[in-house]
């Protein structure tokens, strides 16, 4: 009887780990049956029983496709960092084309840097071009300015008088 006991106990604790692994295995079933982000968002909001559970493997969809399907076919990755998207070939960028994203930042960050200083270098170029006036004459200048002129016209029409009476 005591055999038969410990033989009953053995087959339950079999039965729970064999059970609980099943139950921890079910979301990485879950993941790796689908191709894309889409797929597998859809996939979430059917295995879902709560709200905080359908964010929670929405968020593991997020991290595992980073690429959108796209309508016309092929998928897209939007880089953050440059406000821009960029075609890829599939869910995910390969190592290439990760690598062409690095290489495009890196002109989006010369082409700021160049933007921000392009207004600095205009006031030089302007600088340059408009001499600095100082107390009335130009720098550098050896001749001191001379008397001011005062341009009058010549001809004004002396305007008549009108008569405010209305006939």
């Amino acid at each position: 009887m005591r055999n038969l006991n410990l033989k009953l106990s053995l087959l339950v604790l079999v039965f729970c780990l064999v059970g609980g692994m099943a139950w921890v295995t079910v979301p990485k079933w879950f993941q790796h049956s689908t191709q894309d982000f889409e797929q597998c968002s859809e996939q979430a909001e059917i295995n879902s029983l709560s709200k905080n559970e359908l964010k929670t493997l929405l968020a593991e969809c997020d991290k595992r496709f980073v690429g959108r399907r796209k309508t016309g076919g092929g998928y897209t990755y939007y880089d953050f960092l440059q406000n821009r998207r960029f075609d890829i070939a599939g869910p995910n960028p390969s190592r290439e084309e990760l690598k062409y994203f690095d290489e495009q930042y890196t002109l989006y960050l010369e082409a700021q840097k160049r933007e921000m200083n392009a207004p600095s270098s205009a006031d030089r170029q302007n600088q340059i071009a408009q001499p600095d006036l100082k107390n009335d004459f130009v720098v550098g200048s050896i001749y001191p300015p001379g008397p001011t002129i005062v341009i009058t016209p010549s001809a004004v029409p002396i305007p008549r008088a009108r008569s405010s009476v209305i006939p």
